[in-house]
């Protein structure tokens, strides 16, 4: 009886204990799929992200060249208008005192 007991022993060793094996190695392998899968999603989520910081880097570029460009057109239309208005108040500066000296011209 110890002998069939050895030899069912011995034969469950020898067909059970290779599919446990296997199962474990199947465990293990599932799981190095699973840190791959992980990896490669993470890698994937990375490269988005940077391709997303980067689209709003160059809407910011493009955002503020856009209001420099505005800043300055509104600069340089001030300037125009300053210009103007203070040609205007000389020449009517200029025409005023032509007009006094011909008045006290005429006066005299």
């Amino acid at each position: 009886m110890n002998k069939s007991i050895i030899v069912a022993l011995a034969l469950l060793a020898l067909f059970v204990g290779p599919s446990l094996v296997l199962a474990g190695q199947s465990e293990w392998s599932d799981s190095w799929h699973d840190r791959t899968e992980f990896r490669r999603e993470l890698r994937e989520r990375l490269r988005d992200h940077a391709r997303d910081r980067e689209e709003l880097r160059r809407d910011m570029r493009r955002l503020r060249d856009d209001i420099r460009f505005h800043a300055r057109e509104h600069a340089r239309d001030h300037e125009h208008y300053r210009r103007e208005y203070r040609d205007a108040v000389r020449d009517a500066m200029r025409e005023m005192r032509q007009s006094l000296r011909d008045a006290l011209r005429d006066w005299r």
